[in-house]
């Protein structure tokens, strides 16, 4: 039998080898991992500087409960934080088209400075009496705002300092407008029709950062003004006044979890995008790896041409499924289990992480054939999996990067699958339009969207032809690769696409960027 002196002793050894364990296993790194960051340069050191008190406990930013919550050391970080984590409860009632949000985003400042404020991109208030904010907190207390647009500035009581998070939490009431006639019925990924209701970019982010400066751009009539870092999305949804029949079609993991009520996870995204419909169709393909690309559309994508059924809805699926297995050939994997193309009541397309629109009218003018819009848009929107969803860019300030390389994968899919039809491709996607232009054009540039698509998409896609001429098949798709994967989960830059070319690479393609860009300087390889 042990001496009751000595089982004292054993005990008190025992209980601070735990606490020193427990000490150990929540101490500070002395640097954070990116955790999957878009935000370009972004490297901190936990330790640069003096940590602020902990935050005060606070109660949830909610109505269910008053009670406190325990203090919270918003500097100690765990690995595999992202910068941006968001989540959502959204409540839709789908006969008055309008939601109630409780939202919180979760923000990590991985800059080697303090931030005194922080600003939001709100794109649901670009529209009069679309967005209606009843409150907003950070870290549970209220905070004074201003709103201008699409621009929420938050004034912080306290800056954020390197290495720390703090937690915004949102309520407010989004009424989505009707799509309509003219340049706003392009945006009408967030707007609905008669039998459709699409939720693009109606949940505020955090607006990116860059050199130091936040990043973000009012909307304007032309092109696109979404400059967006990477996040961690989950939304919780619940839709009411809707019909049995009612579908969902979202990105990334979908998990019912009551009736007409979803869970949806996506992580590492730019965005995340919904669309509602009584009335779709579904067709899904899965490939070998079990993976999944699926067509919500509606009756009237199959078009009765005297007496022959053209199912463009079949059609869109089977391209798209081609063009995805090409693209992650060429360019590198996709990285999620799931891709979501979407008949969208809007003209044209619109690309968003997981899913893609493609408008209405490419459907009707489906022939039974390749050579049409249907396949060349729907080849497009998927081509941005890789160019915005993965390597992001400013899109109104660079929008080449990733319109140029979107319009020129539709060639690499054309000369893939319909060799024969690649002069045919040349004529009626480009030279038919007689397009000019500086290819790196910011969209403020043009007064017109023909004259935006002219220069940045077709001329774009004339350079890369050229680039690829200049350095060989070969080298060429070497250097797409290589610009996935350097830029993956980034905000980039032309600089740093010109910096994938090998020095030797470089004067072979100057006379090709003297002729196409605005901007033709050599850039250095990164060191």
């Amino acid at each position: 039998m042990i001496p009751p002196m000595i089982r004292l002793l054993i005990v008190l050894a025992v209980c601070g080898s735990l606490q020193a364990a427990c000490n150990l296993q929540h101490a500070p790194k002395t640097e954070l991992s990116r955790g999957g960051d878009a935000d370009l340069g972004a490297r901190v050191a936990a330790t640069a500087k003096p940590r602020p008190p902990a935050a005060k406990p606070t109660a949830q930013a909610t109505a269910e409960s008053a009670a406190p919550t325990p203090t919270i050391d918003r500097c100690r970080i765990e690995a595999g934080r992202p910068t941006r984590r968001i989540s959502a409860d959204v409540a839709v009632d789908y006969s008055a088209k309008t939601a109630a949000i409780s939202q919180r985003i979760e923000f990590l400042n991985r800059e080697d400075a303090v931030l005194d404020q922080i600003i939001l991109d709100v794109q649901a208030n670009q529209w009069p009496d679309s967005f209606s904010l009843e409150s907003l907190t950070i870290d549970g207390q209220t905070r004074p705002y201003e709103l201008d647009l699409n621009r929420l500035q938050i004034d912080l009581a306290e800056p954020l300092a390197a290495g720390c998070w703090l937690e915004i939490s949102l309520r407010f009431q989004l009424r989505v407008s009707e799509i309509r006639d003219g340049l706003r019925s392009y945006r009408g990924f967030l707007g609905y029709s008669p039998r459709q209701l699409n939720l693009g970019h109606f949940l505020p982010t955090v607006a990116a950062r860059l050199g130091g400066a936040w990043r973000i751009h009012a909307p304007a009539g032309i092109g696109e003004q979404i400059v967006h870092a990477v996040a961690d999305w989950e939304v919780k949804l619940r839709v009411d006044n809707a019909a049995e029949t009612l579908q969902l079609a979202a990105p990334g993991a979908v998990k019912s979890i009551g009736e007409l009520a979803w869970m949806i996870r996506l992580p590492g995204s730019r965005d995340l995008a919904l669309s509602l419909s009584e009335e779709f169709d579904l067709l899904e393909r899965q490939l070998p790896d079990g993976r999944s690309l699926a067509v919500y559309s509606f009756a009237d994508a199959q078009v009765n041409d005297r007496g022959l059924i053209l199912d463009g809805a079949a059609h869109a699926l089977s391209e798209s499924v081609k063009a995805f297995e090409l693209f992650e050939r060429r360019f590198g994997r996709y990285p999620y289990d799931r891709l979501v193309i979407v008949q969208g009541d809007f003209p044209d397309g619109m690309e968003f992480t997981g899913l893609v629109f493609v408008g209405s009218a490419w459907f009707y003018g489906f022939d039974g054939t390749a050579k049409n819009y249907l396949t060349l848009i729907s080849v497009h929107e998927i081509a941005h999996q890789w160019w915005y969803a993965r390597v992001g860019n400013d899109a109104a300030l660079s929008p080449w990067l990733d319109e140029a390389l979107a319009t020129y994968s539709e060639y690499l899919y054309i000369e893939e699958f319909y060799p024969d039809e690649k002069n045919w491709w040349w004529y009626f996607r480009v030279a038919v339009y007689l397009p000019e232009g500086g290819v790196d054009s910011a969209v403020y540039e043009f007064s017109t969207p023909r004259e935006y698509i002219n220069a940045v998409y077709l001329r774009g896609a004339q350079m890369l032809q050229n680039i690829r001429d200049d350095i060989g098949d070969e080298s060429f798709f070497r250097l797409l690769r290589a610009y996935n994967e350097a830029g993956d989960g980034l905000i980039v830059d032309s600089a740093f696409f010109w910096r994938q070319l090998a020095p030797d690479q470089q004067p072979l393609t100057a006379a090709t960027r003297n002729e196409f860009l605005a901007n033709p300087a050599v850039y250095a390889p990164a060191g």
